[in-house]
């Protein structure tokens, strides 16, 4: 049997490659209208309020659209986990992984100094939500 990827590492390792990085993150909560999460011109300009179509393109928009600063990739994981409680029950998922799964591969992730992004229609497919974490290093401010 060959040797494949290993969903489950996040269970059990904990790499800090972040602190070698230098990272904190900028985190970004952004609920849109189908036609504004549709419209790629607009979202490729820096200067709107509308989530951008490269997810570090973030770090190109006013300041104001940080909702929270997260020092830790422990941090950045308790604001996601606080977002994804706020919607979770509107979201509509096409995946069946449990909560404990979502939040430590996202928590994995952060320690591994990589962006974390999670899109989702809301219930109805009116609205989207866009939970977003950028990378950065700790000079930006």
């Amino acid at each position: 049997m060959g040797s494949g990827f290993d969903y489950d590492s996040w269970k059990s390792s904990t790499p800090d490659h972040w602190r070698q990085l230098g990272l904190h993150w900028h985190c970004h909560h952004w609920r849109a209208t189908g036609n504004q999460y549709r419209d790629d011109g607009a979202r490729r300009d820096v200067n709107t309020d509308l989530a951008p179509l490269v997810l570090r393109d973030w770090l190109k928009k006013p300041a104001r659209l940080i909702r929270h600063i997260a020092e830790t990739p422990d941090e950045g994981a308790a604001w996601l986990s606080e977002q994804w409680r706020a919607i979770r029950a509107q979201v509509t998922l096409g995946d069946t992984v449990d909560d404990e799964t979502r939040l430590g591969r996202a928590l994995y992730e952060l320690r591994l100094g990589q962006d974390v992004v999670w899109g989702n229609w809301l219930t109805g497919g009116t609205y989207y939500v866009s939970l977003s974490l950028v990378g950065t290093e700790q000079s930006c401010h």
